[in-house]
């Protein structure tokens, strides 16, 4: 149900790029849904930044994640958001918004799928977390992943592991915690 109406609502507000059409299941549900491996879906408090169509934490409720808040800035993307998420009768919350704008911070894993640099992400992770202690942060990257955490070591100090993804051999898992700005 969820794939045809990303299919069906792609055609006019671009939901997912065009040459992923066509593996829809591997490509973006499975993606999404390896991610169920590092939580805990009883009792993590995840935020999903630049939810997008929902992947990945749209999928994560939809398999039984009991909190889950997307925050996603484009507003047609959001209505499409509101409208999976009446389809599947899911308590979800879907925030309008950028993740600099989000007032209520109470989330302790952050999760993000294509979104931005793992630097970028680090900073967007502390601020949508920061009224919990020890947030954590489990992002899909590619195969630039090891410069990315160069980059972001250079600005932060965390802990990191790295998992190979399942859906694509050039896929990363990366999971953080411990993030906080270094002096340098």
């Amino acid at each position: 149900m969820y794939i045809n109406e990303l299919l069906k609502w792609s055609a006019s507000i671009n939901l997912v790029h065009e040459k992923s059409k066509d593996d829809m299941i591997q490509r973006h549900i499975l993606d999404s849904l390896q991610l169920i491996n590092y939580i805990n879906k009883d009792n993590d408090r995840i935020v999903d930044i630049g939810s997008g169509a929902g992947l990945p934490g749209m999928i994560l409720a939809i398999e039984g994640a009991s909190f889950v808040k997307l925050i996603e800035p484009t507003q047609k993307k959001t209505v499409f958001l509101n409208h999976i998420k009446n389809l599947y009768s899911l308590n979800v919350i879907i925030l309008n918004n950028t993740w600099e704008k989000i007032n209520e911070c109470d989330s302790n894993v952050v999760v993000s799928r294509a979104f931005s640099s793992l630097s970028n992400l680090l900073e967007a992770m502390l601020y949508v977390s920061r009224e919990t202690n020890s947030p954590k942060g489990i992002f899909l990257k590619g195969e630039k992943l090891e410069i990315e955490i160069l980059e972001a070591k250079k600005n932060w100090n965390f802990s990191y592991e790295i998992h190979q993804s399942i859906t694509h051999e050039k896929g990363k898992v990366i999971k953080v915690w411990d993030v906080e700005k270094s002096d340098s």
